[in-house]
């Protein structure tokens, strides 16, 4: 994340801001105070997160699919899931890190006291994916074709709700008690909402490449097309 990696550097911590204003410094109890707002955006942003997946993927994919292979491929896309929840954490507390830096870095010039803020705690992404059954109430094994194809097809739409409501939520942050002066408040407050926005990347394997869901859905539709085909195929020879 660019603004992080700004934000670390202890040679620009200070003059990176802005200009203007008639107040500079920093308040380190206020500092401190961050780090229980980062968190709990960060724990925020996963219930966000697994909320949407499951109520925009799952349940409508639910009634979409039914086989064996379904449950296998969702439950092997739930692993996928908790393990961005690792990324998301270390994402979060890279910009603790850099809150935690600034502060240090104020410390340090102004022989005052320095912040210490806690790791951020890990963001868990446990998503249910029980609805995925081997088979309808009737035992069927099958696809609805058009049902699942607009799932695929909504996908991108998926990822932009995500970044949109990682945004909104980083706009709870409120620096301006504890980096006073020059713009630093507003900086950080921006930085914030930066990293959260482009933590939906970490979900590109919904559209993006052979192997993402988008693509395994549409490859899935096929391949029952070309069985069902193939089967008609087969009796109308017979008798011929």
């Amino acid at each position: 994340m660019e603004c992080s990696a700004i934000l670390e550097r202890n040679d620009y911590i200070m003059g990176i801001f802005g200009d203007g204003g008639s107040v500079s410094g920093y308040n380190c109890e206020q500092v401190n105070s961050l780090r229980d707002v980062i968190n709990n955006v960060a724990m925020k942003s996963g219930e966000r997160i697994v909320e949407r997946l499951h109520s925009e993927i799952i349940v409508p994919m639910s009634t979409s699919w039914y086989a064996p292979e379904a449950v296998n491929f969702f439950n092997e896309f739930a692993q996928a899931v908790a393990t961005s929840g690792e990324r998301i954490t270390e994402a979060f507390d890279m910009f603790r890190a850099a809150v935690e830096s600034a502060g240090r870095n104020w410390a340090e010039n102004t022989e005052g006291e320095a912040p210490s803020l806690a790791a951020i705690d890990l963001v868990e992404l446990k998503l249910n994916v029980s609805e995925i059954q081997p088979k309808t109430p009737n035992g069927d094994v099958m696809i609805n074709e058009g049902d699942a194809n607009r799932v695929a097809g909504k996908l991108s739409d998926v990822e932009l709700t995500i970044k949109s409501d990682l945004q909104n939520l980083a706009k709870d942050l409120e620096a301006e008690t504890a980096f006073l002066g020059h713009g630093q408040a507003e900086a950080v407050q921006n930085c914030f909402v930066t990293v959260s926005g482009e933590i939906h990347k970490i979900f590109k394997f919904l559209t993006d490449g052979n192997n993402s869901l988008r693509e395994q859905i549409q490859q899935a539709v096929k391949k029952y097309q070309d069985i069902s085909s193939g089967i008609s195929s087969e009796f109308n020879k017979v008798g011929k």
